[in-house]
């Protein structure tokens, strides 16, 4: 197995992430062997899916197999079909208590030249695929808009987007 090649995150996962070209022959999570070039940001099969059967990435059902596909296999919009509102939501993990903070109070910051400690507080609006990026570009504009005015220690709401990974065509 090659681990460097694939980002799997959980073990109910039944495809990876290339986040680096993998070509044919290479070892993927599971005992699979690449039966085709993938491309980075693109999914591979690393067990047997089946024609109907949930797709699932980061542990999120994210889209339906259009046709079998085999372990090693590339998973793109030609073999994997989106449909919203159909698909099994799992449920989050109960959360875990938040145990008391270290009573020394220091962060990573700079000294600035009056001396007094600066700092910036952004809060990230994430995109974990690309179909996601204009949303989240949305989302940050309206909190800047409307929700920054009221928070005088928050310096900004920023999109943190990328162009690659979609369970979705084109055609969309």
């Amino acid at each position: 197995m090659n681990p460097a090649n694939t980002i799997l995150l959980s073990p109910a996962d039944n495809v990876a992430v290339a986040n680096g070209r993998i070509e044919i022959g290479t070892a993927l999570p599971g005992g699979a062997t690449a039966i085709a070039v993938i491309e980075p940001g693109h999914k591979v099969a690393i067990r047997p899916i089946t024609a109907g059967e949930a797709v699932v990435k980061y542990a999120q059902a994210i889209g339906r197999a259009t046709q079998d596909i085999a372990p090693g296999e590339h998973v793109h919009s030609h073999n994997l079909v989106f449909e919203s509102g159909r698909l099994p939501v799992v449920p989050p993990s109960e959360a875990e208590h938040a145990t008391e903070a270290d009573r020394k109070r220091t962060f990573m910051g700079y000294r600035r030249a009056d001396g007094r400690a600066g700092t910036r507080n952004f809060i990230g609006i994430i995109a974990s695929v690309n179909c996601s990026a204009t949303v989240c570009h949305a989302i940050a504009d309206e909190a800047n808009r409307t929700i920054l005015p009221k928070y005088p220690g928050i310096d900004g709401f920023v999109p943190i987007v990328h162009g690659q990974g979609c369970g979705m065509s084109g055609t969309g």
